[in-house]
């Protein structure tokens, strides 16, 4: 969803200013701005909601296009020394917070309130114990299927990898693609590969430490390597669809209801990408599978974390009313509800339990087990030079000890410029 590149972009932040989130009315303002379509008809609900039992304060909701429209605004209004109370912080979020830009949630609301988010999604935002955002909405990975190509080819759903490479052997003799990779754009094989390197370690840490070259972590380590020798494994012996490179999202979506293909890798948007473009036949029958495990027994981690996330200023003088409204949004009741309504994941434990939607809430219970793993990039240089090393591995110009000191050497060279 987020690249990394723009770390480029990104200018030296200072967190001088006091805000201008005032009001002439002697009220207070929150300034809520991020990109979030998906609750859109939410929105002005939860702004009226709030300011009905919060009279002393205004919500001001600004929803941008899409990421890219939203970021250089955000970083003009940062380096103003003015940045929103509460912001979608992009992929930006370690370094505004190491920056004093944005306010600490763990000191300012608790364990008691981040304690009920997914660790994976609070992983995401934490740096030395302090967490800078929280998530907003979570994204899972799996592998949506069909199960009618599954009893023509008398296979069961794989359990580990090895298993994947024998269904697909018997998929592909019925005629059909097995399972679809599509990495255009390249971060889609990232949401791939990141998880193996979790599955390796059985540790969701490193890849963190990776992402942030912290505690000594290097890409060319030999977790990395084991992971991206999967990778090239499962397309040299045909476990994926052909021309990973080539496919797009919305390509690999149709491959899968149209018939071509019998699984699509890909994450938890999907249902709702299913019920607006594919066959009512299909989104009545299609299921979808945990990604394998490496060995049998082995523990299933899944990609996620939270793409959409919320941040609220350090410097505001009106901070105090925007911790409000950010607990208000996250009562579990209501939040909930903006989640279903909007066919949302959330990101909390509670209203993960309370997912309406059958495919989503199949996706949800893979978090509540505990099974997930970061896939987000946020170190600078870390995304681009993943995703260009796994384009590279997949397209067959690379191996994967070099792949691997290719990420790290592209990681290096972005933290000296």
């Amino acid at each position: 969803m987020l690249g990394a590149a723009a770390f480029a972009a990104a200018p030296v932040l200072s967190a001088c200013g006091g805000g201008s989130g005032g009001s002439s009315s002697g009220k207070a303002t929150v300034r809520l701005w991020h990109w979030y379509d998906q609750q859109r008809d939410q929105w002005p609900q939860l702004v009226e909601e709030f300011e009905a039992s919060h009279p002393n304060i205004t919500v001001e909701n600004r929803q941008f296009g899409d990421p890219d429209s939203f970021l250089p605004a955000l970083q003009s209004a940062v380096a103003a020394g003015d940045p929103p109370e509460i912001f979608a912080p992009h992929v930006l979020a370690i370094e505004y917070g190491r920056a004093g830009i944005t306010a600490d949630l763990a000191a300012e609301l608790g364990s008691g309130f981040l304690d009920g988010f997914f660790p994976s999604a609070n992983g995401l935002f934490t740096d030395e114990g302090k967490q800078y955002a929280v998530g907003w909405m979570a994204q899972t990975f799996g592998i949506f299927y069909q199960p009618q190509r599954f009893r023509e080819a008398g296979v069961d759903v794989p359990e580990t990898w090895d298993d994947l490479i024998e269904v697909a052997a018997a998929l592909r003799d019925g005629g059909v693609q097995p399972c679809v990779l599509s990495n255009n754009p390249g971060t889609n094989g990232l949401d791939f590969f990141l998880p193996l390197i979790t599955q390796v370690a059985d540790d969701p840490q490193l890849l963190l430490d990776l992402d942030l070259q912290r505690n000594g972590k290097k890409w060319d380590a030999p977790e990395v390597v084991q992971a991206l020798e999967l990778v090239q494994r499962l397309q040299e012996e045909g476990a994926l669809a052909d021309n990973p490179n080539g496919i797009t999202t919305a390509q690999g979506e149709q491959m899968l209801y149209t018939d071509r293909a019998a699984m699509l890798f890909m994450g938890s948007w999907v249902p709702q990408d299913f019920v607006q473009d594919a066959p009512p036949e299909f989104v009545e029958n299609y299921r979808v599978m945990k990604t394998p495990a490496l060995s049998s027994g082995a523990r299933h981690w899944c990609a996620n974390q939270a793409g959409a996330a919320f941040a609220v200023s350090e410097t505001s003088k009106n901070k105090d009313a925007a911790l409000e409204f950010l607990q208000f949004m996250f009562e579990n009741d209501r939040y909930t509800q903006v989640m279903n309504d909007s066919n949302s994941m959330p990101c909390t434990k509670e209203a993960a339990q309370q997912v309406a939607d059958p495919v989503l809430a199949e996706m949800t219970s893979w978090l509540l087990d505990g099974d997930g793993a970061p896939h987000i990039l946020m170190g600078p240089g870390s995304s681009d030079s993943a995703s260009n090393a796994v384009s590279a591995l997949l397209g067959g110009d690379s191996s994967p000890q070099d792949a691997a000191a290719d990420i790290q050497s592209g990681v290096e060279r972005a933290a000296n410029r």
